[in-house]
């Protein structure tokens, strides 16, 4: 990788993705650097019901999700966060410097060896007091002094050659392309039951130990993150009966109910007070 330690660090965050077997469990990592004058802003992450491990290497940073108080979680070295139902607002401070791994369906199962359906998804956990280890502490330790971001990812990518389990049997019919929360469509747990020859039960129960989520909550997600979509290449002027109409709402009021469960607002107040500002999606 090219050596950027000569280069100012920016506000904005680089993405980087991973190669080889370890691109099946790990989206990509998201990098974040402010420098020292820059001013302290709340960002908000669009749900994505995506899980995440994060490395802090600076100052504390105060976590919260939905409508939750700023302040009602710290993030200090090392978390894990999600599966993210809820939008989750994060303060950015002057001298910021965070890595944010981000998995893919399946794939923090792989690595941590945890059903997702026992996470809380509005709580960060530190995950070695959640394994009983001290393992991630000590990679946060291997990292800190490093000081370009190329040199970080080749010792994470290292570190996760090392751990990554192969994944199990029973979740590799649930990991199709109509399966990711990053895809347009989700297949009914019916239909991968009967062409896996299993019981409806059985694949729902598939889906939220590996992913967290169900086939039913995956598709909902999938219509609101396309809403979210459409809404940010339409701008300020949005006819929410057409929204309502093309993505196959019952009416205005069921589309303010999936503002509200994932965004704690309404439409018309998303607009007004994200739309255009410290509000991001994660990378497709």
């Amino acid at each position: 990788m090219k050596d950027t330690g000569n280069v100012p660090p920016q506000p904005i965050g680089r993405h980087f993705e991973v190669a080889g077997e370890l691109s099946d469990v790990i989206k990509h990592v998201y990098c974040i650097r402010t420098p020292e004058d820059f001013a302290t802003m709340t960002q908000h992450l669009s749900p994505s019901l995506e899980m995440m491990l994060i490395f802090n290497f600076s100052e504390p940073v105060k976590v919260s999700f939905g409508d939750k108080a700023a302040e009602s979680q710290m993030l200090e070295q090392v978390a894990v966060a999600g599966p993210l139902r809820k939008m989750m607002n994060y303060e950015l401070l002057p001298k910021a410097d965070l890595m944010v791994v981000v998995f893919r369906p399946n794939g923090f199962y792989r690595l941590f060896q945890v059903p997702v359906d026992t996470m809380e998804s509005e709580v960060i956990r530190n995950p070695d007091v959640m394994l009983g280890i001290g393992g991630f502490r000590e990679l946060w330790e291997i990292l800190k002094p490093l000081h370009t971001l190329e040199s970080r990812m080749n010792v994470l990518i290292d570190y996760g050659n090392i751990f990554i389990r192969e994944p199990d049997a029973e979740a590799q019919l649930l990991l199709g392309d109509s399966q990711q929360p990053g895809s347009g469509n989700a297949q009914p747990s019916k239909a991968i039951a009967i062409d896996a020859d299993l019981s409806t039960r059985t694949i729902q129960m598939r889906f939220q130990k590996y992913m967290g989520f169900s086939t039913k909550e995956l598709a909902r997600f999938l219509r609101f993150k396309q809403v979210i979509a459409f809404i940010q290449q339409d701008g300020s002027s949005v006819d929410w009966l057409s929204v309502v109409d093309q993505f196959g709402y019952h009416d205005q009021s069921h589309l303010i109910r999936d503002f509200r469960h994932y965004l704690s607002t309404t439409p018309r107040k998303f607009v007004q007070d994200f739309l255009g500002k410290e509000f991001c999606v994660s990378k497709g």
